[in-house]
């Protein structure tokens, strides 16, 4: 499934960047999370447990991110995460576009899951994941607003 949509923020997009592209203070900005992997790895990825609160009630998900080349100047993340019924991947872009004075962040969302959360959700899985992401980007310009002191 592919999903796209912007949403216009009011952080700059250097900063937005900052925040998109450092894996600590991205997940800040992602709802669910309880668990930063302590090390980024020298191929940059990390890993994020997320625990989504959905139907099936809460599920942790051990996600690993690798960041990608994206086209230039975007920001592109495949994610792979795993329990041990379900499984979801995501390959995801965002270009930022300066919006003076802040930024129009477009997005693009390539999701597959399996499991129950493919059989019970595969109607609504495409609305939760724009709520997802919209919730992701107000975060992010929270955080991006806010400067690199809010990741202390």
């Amino acid at each position: 499934m592919i999903l796209t949509g912007s949403s216009s923020l009011a952080a700059a997009p250097d900063a937005v960047r900052a925040v998109l592209t450092d894996p600590r203070r991205l997940a800040e900005a992602l709802p669910h999370v309880d668990a930063f992997g302590a090390d980024v790895a020298q191929d940059g990825s990390f890993a994020l447990v997320i625990r989504p609160a959905i139907a099936l009630g809460e599920i942790p998900i051990r996600t690993t991110w690798w960041p990608l080349r994206g086209r230039p100047g975007a920001i592109a993340y495949r994610v792979e995460g795993r329990t041990d019924e379900h499984a979801i991947t995501l390959a995801t872009e965002l270009t930022l576009l300066g919006d003076d004075p802040g930024t129009l962040a477009a997005w693009t969302i390539d999701c597959t899951t399996s499991g129950t959360i493919r059989s019970v959700g595969q109607r609504v899985v495409g609305a939760v994941i724009a709520a997802q992401v919209a919730l992701v980007l107000a975060a992010v310009d929270e955080l991006a607003g806010a400067g690199p002191a809010a990741s202390a």
